[in-house]
């Protein structure tokens, strides 16, 4: 037996990777901050920061989920794993401390990605350029080529802007739609919501963070008490603030868009970040002997299952969101999906559809696929990738034509580096495995008959 397995506590120890696990990303991060502050201006910054940031929050979002949902059905099959979970999970003022720049930036109008709605609803302008390019930009041609209708003009992406011209009627109705959404969307009072946001995160996961380890030295079973009491309740605060922070921070990016299942679609491909990852952190730890067969393929399999059912529901949801506006025809709705299918954006929306859902359904459906470990691993870093990739299409198309720029690979080196630096060094300091959880010796005798 190794010295690593023979390590009851479950701690990262004197292994190499792990101990020092922290300098890589932080590294990148650095790396990543030069290389976005350096290569563009505020406002496409602005969006690529924007896009960064929210990638990592969604990392942050699952776990909150997926520790609150565990302590919920007070499941015990998830207990040796729960403790990555709640490293990620703690992140949360980490994350906070990261969306600092963006919030001061919106608030003081030096990071202008929110310029229609702050420049119409707050000063009462009129954009002449973005707010009518951006807002009612062909919207009776938006529907029909929504419904493909317009033959021999898909693909034409220039062609489509040169080819409507806007009325009167198209303007006022877009500054009318945009006026009657001025009490909710302006500067103040997104600042305070995102900074409530980010409270209300850090509050929770520093709540749970600190009762699990301190049930790791008491091994008090009130603490399992205490937070399956207050699993329910804090889960609707959590869906709550999920979907208004997916409104104010993606959705007011084209604020006369508008759709009731946003929040869910986010909420979807959280869960499905926090799965993988914590998949890929469990097989590394698993790999190396430090938590011995308390992680074994059994969890990782039943890991691998929820997060198949995870992205079988992103793409429910996702499918769901784009056929009800289709089959609606409402032109405020339509332009949104229309951004996304001009300007080169027509790729990327293709490799959501096959990356996100056919590729990892085909690949991933299997009990054999999930058992092998090596194949389980690739395919989840395949997933972060094209999780990744899906904010990239929810934010970037504000910006413009798809162009990958060095502010969006910098931006998203730097938060995620900063962000991971913290949960790798989180996790070399406490135990890999929640010792103290009075269901933990049923997590690890956990097996599995079919």
């Amino acid at each position: 037996m190794t010295e690593a397995n023979s390590n009851t506590d479950y701690r990262v120890g004197n292994d190499g990777f792990w101990a020092r696990a922290w300098v890589a990303p932080l590294v990148l991060a650095g790396v990543g901050g030069l290389m976005a502050a350096l290569t563009a201006g505020p406002e496409r910054l602005g969006y690529a920061y924007l896009f960064a940031l929210f990638t990592v929050v969604t990392f942050m979002l699952g776990g909150i989920f997926l520790v609150l949902i565990q302590f919920l059905t007070a499941a015990h099959w998830g207990v040796s794993t729960r403790r990555i979970v709640e490293v990620v999970m703690s992140g949360a003022p980490v994350v906070a401390l990261l969306a600092a720049p963006l919030i001061f930036g919106v608030a003081t109008g030096k990071v202008p990605i929110y310029q229609e709605w702050q420049g119409e609803g707050e000063h009462g302008a009129h954009h002449e350029g973005p707010s009518d390019e951006h807002g009612v930009l062909g919207l009776a041609a938006s529907v029909a080529q929504a419904q493909g209708h317009e033959a021999g003009h898909e693909g034409d992406d220039a062609g489509h802007d040169e080819g409507h011209a806007h009325t009167a009627q198209e303007t006022k109705l877009h500054h009318e739609v945009i006026e009657a959404k001025t009490g909710y969307l302006n500067t103040r009072s997104w600042t305070m919501r995102a900074i409530i946001y980010l409270l209300i995160w850090s509050v929770i996961a520093l709540l749970y963070f600190g009762w699990s380890r301190r049930q790791d030295d008491d091994h008090d079973p009130k603490h399992t008490l205490r937070m399956q009491s207050l699993a329910a309740p804090l889960l609707i605060v959590f869906a709550g603030t999920l979907t208004f922070a997916a409104f104010d921070w993606l959705m007011s990016l084209e604020p006369s868009w508008f759709s009731t299942i946003f929040g869910v679609v986010i909420f979807a491909g959280s869960a499905v970040a926090i799965l993988a990852a914590t998949i890929l952190i469990g097989l590394s730890l698993y790999k190396r002997g430090l938590v011995g067969e308390a992680i074994n393929p059994v969890h990782f399999h039943d890991l691998a299952k929820l997060l198949f059912g995870f992205i079988c529901f992103w793409t429910y949801v996702s499918f769901s969101q784009w056929m009800l506006i289709w089959y609606a025809g409402i032109p405020e709705e339509a332009t949104w999906f229309h951004k996304r299918w001009g300007g080169g954006w027509m790729f990327v929306s293709y490799l959501l559809i096959f990356g996100h859902f056919v590729a990892p359904f085909l690949l991933l459906i299997s009990r054999v696929q999930k058992l092998n470990l090596r194949w389980l691993q690739a395919m989840c870093l395949w997933v972060i990738f094209i999780h990744a990739v899906d904010i990239y299409w929810f934010v970037l198309p504000q910006a413009g034509a798809f162009r990958i720029q060095l502010a969006d690979i910098g931006a998203l080196l730097f938060v995620g580096g900063v962000f991971f630096a913290y949960v790798f060094w989180q996790l070399g300091r406490v135990p890999l495995i929640p010792v103290g959880d009075p269901r933990l010796q049923k997590s690890l005798h956990h097996y599995q008959t079919h």
